[in-house]
């Protein structure tokens, strides 16, 4: 088996720090927490809301799940059933982590009055950041070695699908930086199995 690429190494280690930073900025500094959030949240006449909802139902898994579920069809369908199971395995096992960790952390989301989209559900970490990171990962990962800029593509719009969270009020910042750190922790290590036609050059 040849060494894993070398983006996989460098994201856990980033992912850790995302974390971390995330972990931090809820239990030791929510006063700047909130501050970061008061910056980036749009007031509710902005005229960008509407394309930022886009964004944000883009990112989240009503949308990515059946992207990422008919990517995996395909991929069995050209006989390629070890990366259709990778990535089944590898963004499906993250979101059921990311799911499982909201629950148990229990984090409540940002004031009610400032929210400017709908939810339910608890906050830390966030869904939408971690689910689009992972989704966008893992098929860099597959696709990735065909392009220079499919990697960097797919990251920025992770990180811009985050963005919208804070835009939208609907999540802390450490809710998102956690969102994405768990997301390239998870991604990245689910790397090192990644099946090895996905590591040969184009």
């Amino acid at each position: 088996m040849s060494p894993p690429v070398r983006p996989v190494i460098a994201w856990p280690l980033l992912g850790f720090v995302l974390l971390a930073a995330g972990a931090a900025l809820w239990l030791a500094f929510p006063a700047m927490d909130s501050h970061v959030l008061a910056v980036f949240r749009f007031v509710p006449s902005s005229a960008l809301i509407p394309a930022t909802s886009l964004l944000t139902n883009a990112g989240g898994f009503s949308t990515l799940g059946p992207v990422a579920l008919a990517v995996v069809l395909l991929l069995a369908f050209r006989r390629r059933k070890a990366e259709a199971l990778w990535l089944f395995l590898a963004v499906g096992s993250g979101r059921l982590f990311v799911e499982a960790a909201k629950e148990i952390l229990a984090r409540p989301r940002p004031p009610l009055a400032g929210r400017l989209d709908e939810v339910t559900s608890l906050s830390f970490p966030s869904s939408h950041a971690a689910g689009s990171m992972l989704t966008m990962l893992a098929l860099a990962l597959l696709f990735g070695r065909s392009s220079p800029w499919l990697t960097p593509a797919l990251a920025a719009f992770a990180l811009a699908v985050g963005w919208s969270r804070l835009a939208l009020g609907v999540h802390w910042p450490s809710d998102v930086l956690a969102g994405w750190g768990v997301a390239l922790i998870w991604i990245g290590i689910a790397g090192f199995w990644l099946p090895e036609a996905s590591r040969r050059p184009a």
